[in-house]
């Protein structure tokens, strides 16, 4: 008595261990699809149960009654498939998902990247795991909105990536015993995406949109790592850079000083009973 439960994502694949059990024929259940049942011979009564589903009755009666369960091996990636799949069931449905465009959705995935930074600092790995996933959604959802627009899917995006890695970390086809060599590693990288790029300037790839601090001590290190004397930066950049960065540092403490504020206020009204603060008693909990 065998139960061989296929992968729902790849139920034409059946485990080679199966293969010696299923000539004789096999019982297969609803929802195994057309595609799989083609290449198999059902009979009404078997040994052998033929199922996508490890939840169905028949398949939990047979396991509980001590069949033995041939399973398809699961992949590495096989959840970022499904993942892709409940993006494009989304979009099917045609709500929310099909009115956004690239632009709309840009201050969510500069959101859920500060998330993931946070998530770092707080060394809470199932908090990482999450919000990691959220920003996996932005990606999917950018791939998805440029799919319906005829212009690429999630496949192009991931064969892309192994494309740049493959060709930028050559001891990934070479065959590499051991630790690979860091700085030798770092090098090879930098040179191929030079050759990639072919870039007219030192500061061609700089992401433009990130914050105008961030932006002057990227251009700032970049000029350098090209060799531009440290005394050729102009002293306005230097002073306005430090003058947004002091500022940047005060309204942090400020702003800090406020949620502080906020919080302490919410948990004394919780204290008093009450889980939602209406307009009228913050007054009482938080003065100016």
């Amino acid at each position: 008595m065998t139960v061989i439960l296929l992968d729902p994502l790849r139920p034409i694949t059946i485990p080679m261990e199966a293969l010696g059990v299923i000539g004789d024929g096999v019982q297969v259940t609803d929802e195994v699809p057309d595609g799989v049942r083609q290449f198999l011979t059902v009979v009404p009564k078997s040994d052998v149960l033929v199922t996508t589903d490890r939840e169905h009755p028949a398949v939990r009666a047979r396991v509980a009654g001590g069949d033995r369960v041939i399973s398809a091996p699961k992949l590495l990636g096989d959840n970022l498939v499904e993942a892709a799949e409940v993006m494009d069931r989304l979009w099917s449905y045609g709500g929310w998902e099909v009115t956004q465009t690239h632009r709309s959705l840009a201050h969510y995935l500069v959101e859920e990247t500060y998330e993931v930074l946070d998530a770092i600092e707080s060394s809470e790995t199932g908090e990482l795991r999450e919000e990691l996933g959220d920003l996996l959604l932005q990606v999917l959802f950018h791939a998805r909105i440029a799919s319906a627009s005829g212009n690429f899917d999630v496949d192009d995006v991931a064969a892309t990536l192994v494309a740049k890695l493959v060709h930028r970390s050559p001891h990934l086809s070479e065959d590499v015993v051991g630790p690979v060599d860091i700085a030798e590693q770092e090098r090879a990288w930098e040179l191929r995406k030079a050759a990639e790029k072919a870039r007219e300037s030192c500061l061609d790839g700089i992401a433009l949109s990130q914050p105008a601090a961030s932006l002057a001590a990227k251009v700032m290190a970049k000029a350098a790592k090209a060799g531009l004397p440290t005394e050729l930066i102009p002293a306005e950049l230097e002073a306005a850079f430090h003058a947004q960065a002091d500022a940047e540092t005060t309204l942090r403490a400020v702003t800090d000083e406020f949620i502080a504020r906020i919080r302490a206020a919410e948990k004394a009204a919780r204290a008093e009973g009450t889980q939602v603060l209406q307009p009228g008693d913050w007054s009482a909990h938080l003065p100016a």
